[in-house]
């Protein structure tokens, strides 16, 4: 899937709630991989990711932050899935695994209007 450079913006992540991404995207990978429509998007997705999480294996000390691109379907799809499973939480559990999927939709949430629309 080729998108043009305007078209992509860098997310930053705390490598926590970047490693919660990852394994919310894997444990979806399989059934969106199968919608014909999705596969260009799932694959360019589960590269960049895989390339995120290759670079903090790589690493002997780890960054407390990971910054990675995104076009606007990639980081809408990706802020999707961690909003719905953000909903699933029950109400009054606030734990670690509820602020890091609070902060992957902040994020991803937050360079949407960055597309095309310079900063005021």
């Amino acid at each position: 899937m080729t998108e043009p450079m305007q078209d992509v913006q860098q997310v930053t992540l705390s490598t926590q709630a970047f490693l919660i991404l990852c394994r919310l995207f894997d444990g979806c990978y399989d059934d969106m991989k199968q919608q014909e429509s999705m596969q260009d998007l799932v694959e360019s997705i589960a590269d960049i990711l895989l390339a995120g999480v290759q670079e903090l294996e790589g690493r002997e000390t780890k960054p407390r932050t990971v910054t990675f691109p995104l076009t606007l379907p990639q980081s809408f799809l990706l802020r999707r899935l961690a909003h719905e499973m953000l909903a699933r939480v029950p109400e009054g559990q606030e734990d670690n695994m509820t602020s890091w999927l609070q902060e992957c939709v902040s994020a991803l949430t937050g360079g949407a209007g960055a597309y095309g629309t310079p900063a005021t």
